[in-house]
């Protein structure tokens, strides 16, 4: 629910700032003059500031006068403080030239799939860009659908890569894995959204493929997010939208060594509903979510540094859907608690450590005729990370984490699927199941040459359920065989223990871990600092022991595999300081027999050919525009061929086609945005307005069928045409 909430934030800080009393102005440039695109300048100990366009070129306006300290950063370069004396309603320029940083071991891109420059250079996709793609409601992980590779699933927030399902995808919070940090998560047609404030991210690191040996347990692909260790100033925040409204503020003592952040919030539909024509008969009730979050933070030393983080959120909904057995509401709701506690610290100038604890808790409840059940999931995790600079040319990472996962499922399933009504046959399921997982890894990051870079490295992990341990070798490389253009690729063995409701359907917890196999190669070229971006990568991956459901005994075993192929390719370019613009493009061809799916055919998020195409234009100093248009192939589905009818039951059992043998129509849409910087009490104001699916797209969601099943009627995504209005002001 925070997704539009920080957007203010974040336009208050890394964009133009107005309405105060003094403009400061300039340009920031790099080595040989050229422009730095997505520099950062702020007063110290305060919000006000800006970042730069494509020509470098910043300003913002501040009510601070007197004597300052102004910081300019700019991620791989040394960053730069200028004192300055600001005296009120005098312009004042100044331009700024910031020196690249000696990291000998971080000159080339090496990870394979990784939307970074190098290790820790500056990313691909900024906060200010999370907020300003229209239709990702400045949500992270939708705005992360706009890259190749990556699709968004049933309009919601999580992803799919490469042909994988969502649950192959791992997302890393300051050590910490995130299992469930979403609202309304697979819900009937409706809408999720992430519980991520992308605001306070110094780092986003999105890899599709070819991952660090750090990363364990997952087999597609990783979002490894990291925080910063201190608020970037003080202040506040009101958000007043026509469908959430909340606050956020920020704290940073004089000594800078304590700092807290809190973000509160809660959705308000039934306005919006009605504004966009929703019959909310249809809901029952409308869906409400409300969360609370914050951090503290304590720099013990200057080479240390202690955060906490707590989350909490809620939701419930109603939709009305009618199946062939029963139409009534399909009500949810979901509850989660997490918490995380990081301690960072250096050791001498050659070792650098981290260790965190972390804690979540997630309960789902779930009630569609007779279908009634209460899902509790919580998570535990230790992990440490240590890096050593053994040589000039040879940094060692290595660590280890330990994680305790518990699943309890209580209530009443219905016995046949296609039978769910009040009265229909059920069975009770009380489990409680619970494993733990530890594992190992270490990695080299070697230089053998000035434009040449290898990263060797291997884990281990070990599963206590199944007492299985697996080993996994990884390479990637990186050669920079020209100025602008870098060469790269990886191979790697990935392993990913089957979720525990598989366990307790399988012989004696008998199921292997999931594997893949990745083999990628890719090239870049980027010129002008990041102004002019160019990437196209080949990939394959080989998939083996996948679960796979016996037709005999319905018991799962580990009899599944497949493969997923494919090119993605990513251009991104600041034209000019008024406008900028990215395609992405991913073919994907991936087949496999798992869950239900006895012979190797499409798998459940196959999309052929997906193109975005995202642009934002300054009309004005104060007046932002932009808009995101998608096209993809439609995902797999099973068709009903028929029914037969069950005098048992007194009504009719689906005839399914091959799983995955039919598809969707095409999916289309394109979302556009407005916004308007102004003064508001002597405040900065922002004013929102966004429409999403501007088009009107009726994209199929899926079919529902009359009772013998001889017809069927589409069933469209909840998405069409939607108005979205806000306001934000900062105290």
């Amino acid at each position: 629910m925070k997704y539009l909430l920080i957007l203010f934030l974040i336009l208050t800080a890394s964009f133009i700032t107005f309405a105060q009393d003094v403009k400061i102005s300039g340009k920031i440039t790099g080595e040989q003059n050229a422009p730095l695109f997505g520099a950062n300048v702020v007063i110290e100990g305060t919000i006000d500031g800006a970042t730069t366009d494509s020509t470098g070129y910043y300003e913002f306006e501040t009510s601070k006068t007197g004597v300052q300290n102004l910081l300019f950063t700019y991620l791989d370069y040394n960053e730069k403080r200028q004192t300055v004396n600001i005296e009120s309603g005098k312009p004042m320029e100044l331009n700024i030239q910031l020196k690249k940083a000696v990291v000998e071991t971080e000159e080339i891109i090496v990870t394979a799939s990784s939307y970074t420059s190098g290790q820790n250079s500056q990313v691909t996709i900024t906060p200010l860009e999370i907020v300003r793609i229209p239709g990702s409601d400045g949500d992270l992980f939708r705005a992360i659908t706009t890259f190749p590779g990556s699709n968004q699933v049933d309009e919601g927030s999580r992803i799919t890569v490469r042909g994988g399902d969502a649950n192959e995808v791992l997302t890393i919070l300051d050590q910490a894995s995130l299992y469930n940090p979403f609202i309304f998560d697979d819900d009937f047609n409706t809408s999720s959204y992430t519980t991520i404030n992308p605001w306070g991210l110094r780092g986003i690191n999105f890899s599709s493929g070819g991952f660090s040996a750090k990363f364990g347990n997952v087999l597609s692909a990783v979002l490894d997010l990291k925080t910063y260790e201190m608020p970037q100033g003080t202040g506040g925040f009101l958000w007043l939208g026509l469908a959430n409204v909340g606050m956020s503020g920020v704290y940073l003592n004089k000594t800078k060594d304590f700092g807290a952040t809190i973000d509160i919030g809660q959705t308000i539909l039934e306005p919006y509903f009605k504004l966009n024509g929703y019959l909310t008969d249809r809901y029952d009730p409308i869906p409400l979510a409300r969360g609370v979050g914050g951090s503290l933070a304590w720099k013990p030393s200057k080479s240390s540094n202690l955060k906490g983080i707590f989350d909490y959120s809620k939701d419930k909904i109603g939709v009305r859907n009618t199946s062939p057995s029963y139409d009534g509401f399909f009500n949810s709701g979901s509850e989660t608690v997490f918490g995380n506690l990081k301690y960072s610290a250096g050791i001498g100038s050659k070792t650098y450590f981290s260790m965190g604890l972390s804690y979540s808790n997630h309960i789902d409840d779930v009630l569609y005729g007779v279908l009634n059940t209460v899902t509790k999931q919580r998570y535990a995790k230790y992990r440490l990370d240590v890096t050593h600079q053994l040589a000039k040319n040879v940094d060692l990472n290595t660590g280890g984490e330990y994680e305790y996962n518990e699943d309890r499922f209580d209530g009443r399933v219905p016995q046949y699927n296609y039978a769910i009504g009040n009265n229909a046959p059920y069975f009770d399921i009380n489990s409680l199941n619970h494993t733990g997982r530890i594992g190992g890894y270490i990695e080299a990051q070697i230089k053998p040459a000035k434009r040449f870079f290898v990263i060797p490295g291997v884990r281990v992990d070990n599963h206590t359920l199944s007492k299985k341990t697996v080993v996994d070798p990884r390479l990637s490389m990186g050669w920079k065989f020209a100025k602008d253009m870098v060469l790269r690729g990886a191979v790697g063995l990935y392993h990913q223990f089957p979720r525990l409701e598989y366990y307790a359907q399988s012989d004696n917890n008998n199921l292997k871990p999931e594997q893949a196999t990745h083999y990628i190669l890719g090239y870049e070229l980027n010129k002008m600092e990041g102004i002019f971006l160019f990437r196209v990568e080949g990939y394959y991956k080989e998939y083996k022991d996948l679960v796979l459901r016996d037709k005999n005994n319905f018991l799962y075993t580990s009899n599944g595999k497949g493969y997923a192929k494919g090119i993605d390719v990513f251009l991104k370019s600041g034209i000019t300081n008024k406008y900028s613009t990215w395609i992405s493009y991913a073919y994907t061809d991936s087949k496999r027999s798992q869950y239900e799916a006895q012979n190797e055919t499409s798998a459940n998020y196959d999309i052929t050919h997906n193109l975005t195409f995202v642009a934002s234009y300054n009309i004005s100093d104060v007046i932002t525009t932009g808009l995101t248009y998608r096209v993809s192939t439609g995902k797999p589905f099973t068709p009903v061929t028929g029914g037969i009818y069950d005098p048992n039951l007194n009504l009719y059992q689906p005839v399914y086609a091959e799983t995955n043998s039919g598809r969707f129509p095409t999916y289309q849409r394109m979302d556009v945005n407005f916004q308007y910087i102004f003064s508001l009490f002597g405040r900065f104001a922002i004013a929102v307005f966004q429409i999403n699916n501007l088009l009107n797209q009726k994209n199929l969601y899926d079919y529902t069928y009359n009772f013998d099943y001889t017809k069927r009627e589409e069933i469209v995504t909840t998405n069409k045409r939607q108005f979205y209005m806000g306001l934000g002001l900062q105290f």
